[in-house]
């Protein structure tokens, strides 16, 4: 007979690890360390006080400036849609078409 842990043991007795840690005071979590919400802040947070070495080691320059700013920037300022020359007289009126 195979020993308790072996591989032709597993699947005898499978339930998920929910199932298996109902009653356990801490669920698989540790006493000590505890499962807690959000133990590094949420999200971004901390990346000049205590993730700045995750983010020079992985994300070197996400803070800081670059560039110069344009403060009253005119975001249309080159727009000019192709036009079909083919069409250009049907954009033109009846009344200015019989002029030229």
């Amino acid at each position: 007979m195979a020993a308790r842990g072996s591989a032709r043991n597993t699947r005898l007795n499978k339930k998920p690890k929910k199932t298996k840690l109902r009653g356990n005071v801490s669920h698989g979590h540790g006493r000590v360390g505890k499962h807690r919400k959000h133990p590094g802040g949420r999200g971004n947070a901390g990346g000049l006080h205590h993730h700045r070495t995750l983010f020079d080691k992985y994300h070197p320059g996400y803070f800081g400036k670059v560039g110069q700013r344009e403060f009253h920037k005119l975001k249309n300022r080159r727009w000019c849609p192709s036009v079909n020359l083919d069409r250009l007289w049907s954009l033109l009126s009846q009344r200015t078409q019989a002029k030229y």
